[in-house]
């Protein structure tokens, strides 16, 4: 898969076709994860992200911005595993997020409990991520749900209905 081709690095040989390759590797990703309850496929696809945010080109901040709106996906494993990515991003990309910022995005990646916290709770931790690394956060706006619009009561869910919604699309 394209995970594997990424992690042997097969990728980073083409440099002049990089940026275009990724570009419509990030175009792929958008449309096959945007709404989706696959979980190994989510799973799959932030990894991919991780590596093209990884890329010292300009196309990773579009790969950390992606990565950044799975901070506040409604499963927590989903929040947990991009959590992992962002991390492990910022650590190995450091032109994403200024360098006086960096440490306090690092804690704030490190410290949140991504599997634990409600929802509108990452949802608080990604829009403060996401100014830390100068991303329009109006896009964040446009595409969240109405926990930000003052409607907490319709869409915070239990932790529980949202891992039943997965086991359910799931077949189990």
């Amino acid at each position: 898969t394209i995970e594997i081709l990424f992690s042997k690095r097969i990728f980073l040989t083409m440099e002049s076709q990089i940026v275009v390759f990724c570009a419509g590797a990030l175009d792929c990703l958008e449309v096959e994860l945007k709404g989706s309850k696959d979980f190994s496929k989510l799973c799959a696809g932030i990894a991919i992200l991780g590596y093209i945010a990884s890329v010292s080109d300009s196309i990773n901040s579009r790969a950390f911005s992606q990565l950044l709106r799975f901070l506040g996906h409604r499963y927590p494993k989903i929040r947990k595993a991009s959590a992992e990515q962002v991390y492990l991003v910022l650590l190995q990309n450091e032109g994403l997020v200024a360098e006086d910022k960096i440490d306090k995005a690092l804690e704030i990646i490190s410290e949140t409990c991504w599997k634990g916290d409600t929802e509108a709770v990452a949802k608080l931790q990604r829009f403060e991520l996401y100014g830390m690394a100068g991303l329009d956060t109006d896009l964040i706006r446009k595409t969240s749900n109405r926990v930000s619009t003052g409607n907490r009561s319709a869409t915070i869910t239990d932790e529980n209905a949202s891992y039943s919604s997965l086991v359910d699309s799931s077949g189990f």
